[in-house]
C-alpha cells in the first residue's frame, strides 16, 4: 500500500467553537493510483490533501506511508517527508515571478540533487511537459496552461512518490484544461507516481482509477474507473458550455 489512512479527523477552533473539517476518514490508496477527491466547497477536500502532504496535522487518526507513520513525525522529519516524497500542484501555479521557467524548476530540483544533476532533470522535465522552447521565459510571458506545465515540472523535479494536485485546472479554459489533464494522466503512468487530485468538477473525476466523494468532512461514497465515462468527458470538454459541478 502507498497510503493507509485510518480514522483521520481534523478540527479547528473558532472562538469557543470546535469546527470539524474532516471526520473519521478511512481509505487505502495503492501505489501508482490516480485518485480524484470530489466534493462541493467546504467538504474537506483541501484539508484532506494538506494532511497527506503534511502541511497540516490531524486532530485524530493516522496516515501510514509505507513503513512511515506520517502523523507521528517530528517537525524536522515532516520536512524531510515533504522534501523526499511529496510534490504539490496548485490552482494558481505559485511560480516565482522573477525566475525563468528553467530557474523555477531547477530551484526545486536542487533540493534533492546536485547542481549538475538538477540542471539535467530540469531540462528533461520541461521538455517532457512540452516547454523545451520556453526555458528562458518568465511566468508573465507564459499562458496559464504553460505556467501550469512549469508548475507540474517543478512538482516532479524532486522525483516525488506522491503528487498532490489542488484544482490544477480550475483557472484554465477548456482547451488548456484538456492538455493539462492528459499530461497528468501520462505522468501518472510514466512516472508511476501516486496522484491525488481534488476537484469539484464531476467530469474530471472520470479520469481517475478511484473517486473519493466527500461531503461535510466525511466520505459518503467511492467509485471505480469507468472507461465510458472518461470517453464521454473528453467529448463534452470541447462541445459543452460547462461541465457539471457540485
Amino acid at each position: 500500500m502507498s497510503l493507509q489512512i485510518k480514522e483521520l479527523s481534523r478540527s479547528y477552533k473558532m472562538g469557543e467553537l470546535t469546527v470539524p473539517a474532516l471526520q473519521e476518514i478511512t481509505i487505502s490508496i495503492e501505489e501508482g493510483q490516480f485518485i480524484a477527491v470530489l466534493g462541493p466547497s467546504g467538504s474537506g477536500k483541501t484539508t484532506f490533501l494538506n494532511l497527506i502532504g503534511a502541511i497540516d496535522s490531524p486532530t485524530e487518526g493516522t496516515i501510514q506511508f509505507h513503513d512511515l507513520e506520517v502523523s507521528s513525525l517530528s517537525e524536522k522529519e515532516l520536512t524531510q517527508y515533504r522534501r523526499k516524497n511529496v510534490g504539490f500542484i496548485f490552482q494558481f501555479y505559485n511560480l516565482v515571478g522573477s525566475l525563468t521557467a528553467f530557474e523555477n524548476v531547477e530551484l526545486a530540483a536542487k533540493l534533492t540533487n546536485s547542481s549538475d544533476e538538477a540542471r539535467k532533470i530540469t531540462k528533461d522535465l520541461l521538455e517532457e511537459v512540452g516547454l523545451g522552447d520556453k526555458f528562458n521565459k518568465f511566468p508573465s510571458q507564459l499562458s496559464g496552461g504553460e505556467q501550469q506545465r512549469v508548475a507540474i515540472a517543478r512538482a516532479l523535479a524532486k522525483k516525488p512518490k506522491i503528487l498532490l494536485a489542488d484544482e490544477p485546472t480550475g483557472n484554465l479554459d477548456s482547451e488548456a484544461t484538456g492538455k493539462i489533464l492528459k499530461l497528468l494522466k501520462k505522468i501518472n503512468k510514466d512516472h508511476n507516481v501516486t496522484m491525488i487530485l481534488i476537484t469539484h468538477n464531476v467530469g474530471i473525476s472520470y479520469l481517475a482509477d478511484k473517486v473519493i466523494y466527500l461531503r461535510d468532512g466525511k466520505i459518503f461514497g467511492t467509485s471505480a474507473y469507468d472507461r465510458a465515462k472518461e470517453e464521454e468527458f473528453w467529448d463534452t470538454l470541447t462541445t459543452a458550455p460547462a461541465i457539471e459541478k457540485i
